[in-house]
C-alpha cells in the first residue's frame, strides 16, 4: 500500500493547527500495526469517490481524524483534524468495546 504525502497539504493543515507529524505518526503506526484505527467509510455516493475517515489516537494520545481517498490498494492523505468533544465522546465508546 502506497501512501502520498502533498507538501502543499502538509502546510495547509500547520496554518490550521494540525501537527503533521501526528498525520504522519498516525498512519505509519496504524500501517505497521502498532496503532488501532476506527475505519469509517466516507464515500461521495455522486461521483463514485471512495474515501475512508482514519480515526485513532496520536502518539500522545489525542483524537485525530484522518481523511483519505482509496484508489486500489493505495490511500491519498486528503486532511485531517483533531477530533471535536462529541466526536471524542463517540471514539471513546467504540475504544471500550473493541477487541484487541
Amino acid at each position: 500500500m502506497a501512501i502520498e504525502w502533498y507538501f502543499a497539504l502538509a502546510q495547509v493543515l500547520t496554518r490550521a493547527g494540525i501537527d503533521i507529524d501526528d498525520v504522519f505518526d498516525l498512519v505509519n503506526a496504524w500501517l505497521a500495526g502498532e496503532r488501532p484505527v476506527w475505519l469509517r467509510p466516507a464515500d461521495d455516493r455522486a461521483t463514485g469517490t471512495r474515501y475512508v475517515v482514519l480515526w485513532a489516537r496520536t502518539g500522545e494520545g489525542r483524537p485525530l481524524a484522518v481523511l483519505a481517498r482509496v484508489m486500489g490498494p493505495d490511500l491519498y492523505i486528503c486532511g485531517a483534524n483533531y477530533l471535536r468533544p462529541e466526536q471524542v465522546t463517540e471514539f471513546e465508546k467504540w475504544e471500550a468495546t473493541r477487541n484487541d
